[in-house]
């Protein structure tokens, strides 16, 4: 019973030592982000980070946004409360139609 016991134990041993490390993530590194800026009536304006992995984000600035504006980086994708869909490409400012409240947006490089 001792020699099945260590040599179970060994198997066990080899097995998990075998498996591959992870890679190290490098110091500092996380995903890109890219500045949004909404702008609303007589020029308010905010502006939110979003990661363009694909990670989607909450807005929660109740301004009533009539355009965004993209720096570059990446598309974006933006929900308003009344329904609107605005896709704002990489370098533009669109207008969103009409004018509304953003809830929620994501963008992708």
């Amino acid at each position: 019973m001792k020699v099945f016991a260590i040599s179970a134990l060994a198997l066990l041993t080899s097995m998990v030592s075998a498996a591959p490390a992870p890679a190290p993530a490098a110091a500092g590194a996380a995903p890109y982000q890219i500045g949004i800026t909404f702008i609303g009536a007589a020029e308010g304006r905010f502006t939110q980070y979003f990661f363009t992995n694909g990670q989607g984000s909450s807005i929660y600035d109740r301004l009533s946004v009539s355009k965004i504006a993209n720096p570059g980086g990446a598309t974006c994708y933006f929900y308003g409360i009344d329904g609107s869909f605005t896709v704002v490409p990489s370098g533009a400012t669109v207008d969103v139609g009409p004018p509304q409240t953003q809830t929620y947006g994501y963008c992708y490089a």
